[in-house]
């Protein structure tokens, strides 16, 4: 943001509606539709999306971008020793899991022409 804060609206701007929320200047936050009033925005801590002014927008120094962008090591997690739980049945029988049998060509078919 280009201004030490800003207002978040989830569903756009409306007539004497207050803001959902005010974002920091060190709030960073991903374009995904410039517009000349107010553009839509998501929240990369949050993954939020709404819209604020297009004024207040700008490039985030590269030294904020990487602050948000580390991975966060919780350094007393223990790694996982269990193998991944399986989140669906792959040898289902249900039948709208199964492909439709494939049409073989017919038996009868002719003899490629000879190459010349």
């Amino acid at each position: 943001m280009s201004v030490d804060s800003t207002a978040f609206f989830r569903h756009g701007p409306q007539a004497g509606r207050d803001p959902d929320k005010t974002l920091s200047k060190e709030t960073v936050v991903t374009l995904i539709r410039p517009s000349f009033g107010y553009s839509k925005v998501e929240i990369t801590a949050t993954g939020e999306q709404g819209y604020v002014s297009s004024e207040d927008i700008r490039p985030a120094s590269s030294n904020l971008i990487a602050s948000v962008s580390a991975t966060k090591v919780n350094p007393l997690a223990t790694p996982s020793t269990q193998p991944a739980v399986e989140q669906f049945n792959l040898n289902s029988n249900d039948p709208r899991l199964v492909p439709p049998p494939e049409d073989l060509p017919p038996s009868e078919l002719s003899a490629p022409p000879p190459e010349q």
